[in-house]
C-alpha cells in the first residue's frame, strides 16, 4: 500500500492540489492528513472541502493545533 502523508497545508489550496496531483502520479492508495489544514493561507474553505471529499473516500484526517483553534477559539 502506498500512503501519501500530507501535513501543515495551512489553507494553501494551490500547494494541496500540487501535492495531490503528484501523489496520484505515484500510485498512492491512501491519503493521510496530519493536521493544520487551516491557518495562514487564503483558502481554508476550499482546502477543507477538498480534504473532506477525500475523507469521504477513506482518507485519514487528524486535527492539528491550528484546526483546534479555528474550531474552538479561546475565550477573550
Amino acid at each position: 500500500m502506498r500512503v501519501a502523508l500530507l501535513s501543515d497545508v495551512h489553507a494553501n489550496l494551490q500547494a494541496l492540489q500540487a501535492c495531490l496531483a503528484h501523489a496520484r502520479t505515484q500510485g498512492v492508495d491512501q491519503y493521510a492528513f496530519l493536521g493544520d489544514l487551516v491557518g495562514y493561507g487564503a483558502q481554508p474553505r476550499a482546502v477543507l472541502e477538498e480534504i473532506m471529499a477525500l475523507a469521504g473516500d477513506g482518507a485519514w484526517v487528524l486535527k492539528g493545533n491550528h484546526d483546534e483553534m479555528a474550531a474552538n477559539p479561546p475565550p477573550v
